[in-house]
């Protein structure tokens, strides 16, 4: 599922505010993957052969968790998590 402009998603819980790269973003699942947040950072970029995008969060659960996100990872959303999304190609 993509962000969301409404206020809930269908089940009762209205969306909740999450940061990508600084930027804002209405989240309305309880969870987020990798790909996901991938391409709030980079919505017109898709990852070429040999870029490797590096995702770490912060703000998550258990008292402020951080953590990373690898490729096909998921992580429960909390409100105000932020997500820091990093390119780089492999040589």
């Amino acid at each position: 599922m993509s962000p969301s402009d409404s206020s809930s998603n269908g089940h009762g819980k209205p969306p909740v505010t999450i940061f990508v790269n600084t930027r804002e973003f209405q989240w309305a699942e309880k969870e987020i993957s990798y790909e996901q947040v991938y391409h709030l950072a980079f919505p017109n970029d898709p990852l070429n052969d040999g870029d490797v995008a590096r995702i770490e969060y912060s703000r998550g659960h258990n008292g402020g968790g951080a953590g990373s996100l690898q490729p096909g990872g998921t992580v429960n959303v909390k409100v105000n998590m932020v997500f820091d999304v990093y390119v780089t190609v492999r040589s």
